[in-house]
């Protein structure tokens, strides 16, 4: 695989962070290759653009309203790792946001696209947090 310089994949790492904080699915998910995988550990594996455009764009229109506040990013050859948090709308009675963290693996293939991503996070936090969401706003 060819090596590219940081600031090509920073770019457009910070291109498809600026999608994602748009609800930008369609477009967010045209920035992977044509033979992209996504690997979603509660989801599954998705092979190829178009896969993961099918799962992508339905599962986060679930989504509107949710933020993706970014904690950290490295890179380190062509790969990108980020944590963030999925936050939700709206506050707890006490102030403090519902959310979950989570990390993200990418790696960059050039021409402002990226042949893989992976997301991780614990479901056993998750879980709590949506229900607790789901109820109490």
């Amino acid at each position: 695989m060819a090596s590219f310089i940081r600031e090509e994949i920073e770019t457009a790492w910070r291109h498809r962070m600026a999608l994602q904080d748009a609800d930008d699915w369609q477009a967010f998910g045209m920035t992977f290759t044509e033979d992209a995988v996504y690997l979603e550990h509660h989801e599954g594996t998705f092979e190829g653009r178009q896969a993961i455009l099918d799962w992508l764009v339905p599962v986060m229109e679930q989504c509107q309203g949710w933020t993706y506040p970014i904690q950290w990013h490295a890179i380190d050859g062509n790969r990108v790792i980020h944590k963030w948090l999925n936050r939700l709308p709206g506050k707890r009675p006490d102030g403090s946001y519902y959310e979950f963290a989570g990390l993200t693996i990418m790696e960059y293939a050039g021409d402002g696209q990226f042949s893989f991503q992976e997301d991780i996070y614990n479901w056993e936090e998750a879980v709590p947090v949506l229900k607790e969401w789901a109820t109490g706003r």
